[in-house]
Parts: structure tokens; C-alpha cells; sequence
């Protein structure tokens, strides 16, 4: 155990919700005037989803699209941002290029075809044009494997 931690900056949970659609009765809700929360919805989310997150101390914010809502966050101070969405956000944030380091484990069970792939929607690439992300890291984590990806210390196409 690591005893009582500080953090050196007060972290913010960032939320992307579309619809702002979060339910009023979940703890993330409940507790954001305590730990401070923040929701990326669409411009055209409800008005009345939006209010009641704002009233209930969540921060709402609607940008045109993905990258503006980082640039957002950028702008408020958040220099990184750790992403423990589903696969349709994984797969968006991939495709738009806004990913500099992944963190993958990999369990060793292979589900085949119809199982939902990690990154849905992303466009096949040719081999010869896919980027090549820089392991940094490898580690066993029980029977599964975390794989450390940097982007940013390689070309495209290298």
C-alpha cells in the first residue's frame, strides 16, 4: 500500500458524452462539487441534459469536435489525459491522430471474428503506410501483458 497520496494537481474527471446524458444519480455526478467534473458533449446535446449536469456541479463544455474539446482541456491546464473509454472513443481518438502514447493490455484469449475489435471504425491502412509507434514499455501483469506505445518518438512510415 502507498498511504495517502497528494497529487501535486487536483485531477479532473473528464467525461465524453455526446448527449450529456450522464445519469444524475451516479456517484460521478453526485460527488462533482467535491472532485471537480467535467463533461464534453456535443453542441447539440439537450439543453435539459446540459442544466441538470450543470446544476449538478458538473462543468459542461460543447465543443464542434473532438479535437476542439482537447484543445479545450489544453487551454483549462490539462496537459494529459488518461482515457479509459470504450472502443468507440479509442477508435475516434485514433483515427483523428490525437493519440500520442497507448497503454494496451493484451490478455491472452483470442476472441476471432465477431468479436468487437479495439479500435472499431478505425479505416484499414497498407502496410507500407502505417505508422510505426515505439514500444517503450513491456511488462507482465499476471497472465496478462502491458504494452507501453509512443507515438510521438518515431515518423510516420518509419
Amino acid at each position: 500500500m502507498r498511504g495517502n497520496v497528494t497529487p501535486r494537481k487536483t485531477p479532473v474527471r473528464v467525461v465524453f458524452d455526446r448527449r450529456a446524458m450522464l445519469n444524475e444519480t451516479a456517484d460521478l455526478v453526485k460527488t462533482a462539487r467535491e472532485v471537480p467534473t467535467w463533461v464534453m458533449a456535443s453542441p447539440q446535446a439537450p439543453a435539459a441534459s446540459v442544466a441538470s449536469l450543470e446544476r449538478s456541479g458538473v462543468r459542461v463544455f460543447r465543443p464542434e469536435s473532438l479535437a476542439g474539446g482537447l484543445r479545450l482541456l489544453r487551454d483549462a491546464g490539462i496537459e494529459s489525459l488518461l482515457c479509459e473509454g470504450g472502443g468507440a472513443l479509442g477508435a475516434k481518438l485514433w483515427a483523428d491522430s490525437l493519440v500520442d502514447r497507448l497503454y494496451w493490455v493484451q490478455a491472452p484469449v483470442w476472441l476471432g471474428e465477431g468479436a468487437v475489435p479495439a479500435f472499431p471504425g478505425v479505416p484499414a491502412t497498407p502496410l507500407a503506410a502505417a505508422p510505426r509507434w515505439v514500444p517503450v514499455e513491456r511488462r507482465a501483469l499476471g497472465s496478462d501483458t502491458l504494452l507501453v506505445l509512443d507515438r510521438r518518438l518515431c515518423l510516420p512510415g518509419s
